[in-house]
């Protein structure tokens, strides 16, 4: 799309410029960059997950009332929606508001901007330690990738003791089958991202201690 390339020109060159400012390592340029975006992005996107424990903390002390409607109103689907809702409204619950979407939206064109670079050939035959070109899968890079996300998942604040196996295993199996077909030089940036994520989250587990 024609309004999509000036961004990802503007990536491309980006790039180059960290690349050179690194000896020309492409693989350093974009966890630099990857780092910076997510450190920018860290007041927005820690707002967002503490917005998010306060509504998990509300829908707890609401769920004997959530429990009620349930059964009072289990043969009357319409009711049950308006008493749920009149119950969320009353203890100031909102499950998706504007806010939760921009963090989305402010997140998705750096990764498809960088994504476009990488296609037009930023990384190609690009080599950085025992990776041999970052336009190609690799194996190891995929592993620790996912190791990563899936720490970084079972430190969130609502995840028990019990759990965290569980997750931990779910969540990388679940990304390394959707990342095997990934070129590295992608996900050197989802590694980045989530190092930085998971300093978020170490953050939210304090905040939680702190009550």
């Amino acid at each position: 799309m024609a309004f999509w390339t000036p961004i990802v020109d503007v990536t491309y060159a980006l790039l180059f410029a960290l690349a050179g400012a690194f000896g020309g390592n492409i693989a350093v340029a974009i966890a630099v960059l990857s780092a910076l975006v997510r450190l920018a992005l860290l007041p927005l996107t820690l707002r967002l997950a503490y917005r998010s424990m306060e509504m998990q903390a509300k829908m707890k002390q609401i769920e004997p009332a959530l429990t009620a409607i349930r059964k009072r109103y289990k043969d009357d689907p319409r009711r049950l929606l308006e008493e749920t809702a009149k119950l969320h409204r009353e203890h100031d619950i909102k499950l998706a508001d504007g806010w939760t979407f921009f963090g989305l939206a402010a997140q998705a064109p750096i990764f498809f901007a960088l994504l476009g670079a990488i296609r037009r050939g930023v990384a190609k035959a690009s080599r950085f330690l025992w990776i041999r070109d970052l336009a190609r899968p690799d194996g190891v890079l995929l592993v620790i990738t996912s190791a990563v996300i899936a720490l970084s998942s079972i430190l969130a604040p609502n995840v028990t003791a019990q759990q965290r196996p569980i997750i931990f295993v779910v969540t990388a199996v679940i990304t390394i089958l959707l990342m095997s077909k990934v070129a590295a030089g992608m996900m050197i940036y989802t590694l980045t991202s989530s190092g930085v994520g998971m300093v978020q989250t170490v953050m939210m587990r304090r905040r939680a201690r702190r009550g």
